[in-house]
């Protein structure tokens, strides 16, 4: 097949649930890089847990590129210089927080390498164990408001999140994204964003037509990712709605190096 980049989900996709990167994976992805392919790493982390994976595979050198925090932010790898950023309002950012403090759920946003959190939860000291973010309790929502935010992140209980989506959906349509990336995670980000209008973005900047891209990705915030790009493509663990959506699903899961099989099939074969 003819691939000129390949988007990668982090956690569930490329990495193993003890996320690490198998030994097959880090071939697949040495090789399409012989190729000339392109590597780009596309996750709701931020850089400053994105920036250790970006390392250990080589792709923090000049002409490389992340999309982080679900398509809400494309920065340079290198420098870490941001390329587009999207922010929630400080009116739309006090809305958000209002709904959430009301149902009585905890929420986060990042801000500097750190997870600020509206009060201390188990979910958010997991987060910062996945992600090596310290933890802060917001004192002061004004001043994290005013400047506007990238994204809003509410965890709690599988069902809970469920209930949620279903709640806030219709509460903030035409107005934000709201998604899960984890059953755990709820994520309300600005209205238009998500990993696949970033990859639309990206590859028009460099000059990339997207039919020639690839994107694995297994959650519902990789959804837009794998509709956009030529060979959208999922792991076996995969959502049911991901997988629907797939040009190709592997037999394979995070667990099993799907990304290798998948990189094998589609830009290697």
């Amino acid at each position: 097949m003819n691939v000129d980049l390949i988007a990668l989900d982090l956690d569930d996709t490329l990495l193993r649930d003890d996320l690490q990167i198998s030994p097959a994976n880090r071939r697949a992805l040495a090789l399409a890089e012989e190729r000339g392919i392109r590597i780009v790493l596309a996750s709701g982390r931020n850089i400053h847990s994105m920036r250790h994976y970006a390392s250990l595979l080589g792709l923090d050198a000049e002409g490389d590129y992340l999309i982080c925090s679900n398509g809400g932010e494309i920065l340079e790898s290198w420098s870490g210089k941001v390329i587009h950023q999207s922010l929630l309002s400080s009116e739309l950012c006090r809305e958000i927080a209002r709904a959430i403090d009301e149902r009585g759920l905890p929420w986060q946003i990042y801000d500097e390498g750190k997870i600020h959190l509206s009060r201390p939860n188990p979910w958010a000291k997991r987060d910062s164990e996945m992600t090596g973010q310290p933890t802060v309790e917001v004192l002061d929502e004004e001043a994290y408001f005013a400047r506007g935010q990238v994204k809003f992140v509410v965890p709690a209980e599988a069902k809970r999140i469920s209930r949620l989506l279903d709640e806030l959906r219709p509460l903030f349509a035409g107005k934000a994204e709201v998604m899960t990336s984890k059953p755990y995670y709820l994520e309300v980000l600005p209205l238009g964003t998500d990993k696949g209008t970033a990859l639309r973005r990206l590859t028009s900047m460099l000059g990339i037509d997207i039919a020639r891209t690839m994107a694995v990705g297994d959650a519902m915030n990789d959804l837009g990712m794998v509709k956009a790009a030529g060979w959208g493509c999922a792991p076996s663990n995969a959502s049911a709605e991901v997988k629907a959506a797939a040009r190709l699903v592997s037999e394979f899961s995070n667990e099993e190096d799907a990304v290798a099989d998948l990189i094998q099939r589609v830009a290697l074969s």
